[in-house]
C-alpha cells in the first residue's frame, strides 16, 4: 500500500534531514577539536605555543616525536603486555562463565551471581587498599602481575553479566540438539557459544585493552621500577623530564594514542556487530 506524501510533509522530512546533518557535524567537531589540537601542539615548540598558539606556519618541529618515542617506547612495550595478557584472561574467564551462568545449571548459581552483580556496584576506588595490601600478601608487588591480574578482576562482573545475559538469550534448542548429538559442555561451549558470543568479545576485548592501557594510578602504586612502569606513567616522567615543553608531551599523547587507533580501525566492524549485538540482546 502506498503512502502519499504532501509537499509539507516532504519539506519538513527534509529540513528535519538537514537538522540532524547539521547536529552530527556540530558534535563531531566538538569532539576531534582537541584531538587536532593535539596534533598541532605536537610538532611546535615552547615559545609558538606561547605565542602563536592556533597558528599552524613552519617551522614544524618534528623532532619532538622522535625524542618522545625514544623515552616513552620501553615504556610502551610494558603496556603492550599487560593489556594483551590482561585481555586475554578476561576474555577466557568471562566467556566460561557467561555460558555456565546462561545455560548450565549447578548449585549456588544464582547466588553466585548476584554477589557478582552486586560487586558491579561498588566503586572503583574502595577495592584499591584491600587489592594492595593482597598484592602484597602474594608477593606480586613490582611486577606487571598486579595490573593483569587486578585490571582482569576488574572487568569481569561487568563483562560475565553481559556475557551471561547475552547467552540466556539464544534459543536453548540449539544446545540440547548439539547436546542430543553426543556433544560434551567444553564442544558445545566450543563450537557454538564462541561463534555466537564473536561480537560480544571483539567488543570485550577492545574495551579491557583501552582500559589497561589507560589505567594510571594501580600501576603507580604496584610498580616502583622506572623500567617496569606502562605508557601512562612514563607520559608522566616525560612532563618531568622535559618540564613545560608540551610540545614534546603532546607528541608523546599522539604516540601513545596512535596504538589505541589503529586498533580500532582493525576493529572496526566486530566492534559495531558487538554494540548492535548488545543493544538487541539487552
Amino acid at each position: 500500500m502506498r503512502v502519499s506524501i504532501t509537499q509539507s510533509q516532504h519539506r519538513h522530512i527534509v529540513v528535519a534531514e538537514w537538522f540532524k546533518h547539521v547536529v552530527l557535524v556540530c558534535v563531531s567537531i566538538a569532539l576531534l577539536f582537541p584531538m587536532f589540537l593535539m596534533l598541532v601542539m605536537s610538532v611546535k615548540n615552547k615559545e609558538q605555543i606561547v605565542f602563536e598558539f592556533f597558528a599552524i606556519r613552519p617551522p614544524f618541529h618534528f623532532e619532538n616525536y622522535a625524542v618522545a618515542f625514544e623515552f616513552i617506547s620501553p615504556f610502551m612495550m610494558n603496556s603492550v603486555w599487560m593489556a594483551l595478557a590482561s585481555t586475554m584472561l578476561t576474555v577466557s574467564v568471562t566467556a566460561l562463565a557467561g555460558y555456565a551462568f546462561g545455560k548450565l545449571e549447578f548449585p549456588g548459581r544464582n547466588v553466585l551471581f548476584w554477589i557478582l552483580f552486586a560487586k558491579m556496584m561498588l566503586p572503583g576506588i574502595m577495592n584499591l587498599i584491600p587489592s594492595f595490601t593482597l598484592a602484597w600478601r602474594l608477593g606480586i608487588l613490582d611486577t606487571s602481575w598486579p595490573v593483569i591480574l587486578f585490571c582482569a578482576g576488574t572487568s569481569q562482573p561487568f563483562w560475565v553479566f553481559v556475557m551471561r545475559t547475552f547467552v540466556a538469550q539464544q534459543p536453548q534448542e540449539l544446545f540440547e540438539s548439539m547436546r542430543i548429538d553426543g556433544a560434551n559442555e567444553f564442544q558445545i561451549f566450543r563450537y557454538l557459544a564462541i561463534p555466537l558470543l564473536r561480537p560480544m568479545i571483539a567488543l570485550m576485548s577492545i574495551n579491557v585493552f583501552v582500559f589497561v592501557w589507560n589505567d594510571y594510578i594501580w600501576p603507580l602504586v604496584t610498580i616502583q621500577s622506572f623500567e617496569k612502569r606502562p605508557l601512562t606513567v612514563g607520559l608522566a616522567y616525560l612532563t618531568s623530564a622535559y618540564p613545560g615543553d608540551y610540545g614534546m608531551l603532546t607528541a608523546g599523547y599522539v604516540i601513545a594514542a596512535l596504538p589505541l587507533l589503529i586498533l580500532f580501525f582493525i576493529s572496526m566492524k566486530q566492534f559495531i556487530e558487538g554494540l548492535t549485538a548488545g543493544a538487541i540482546k539487552l
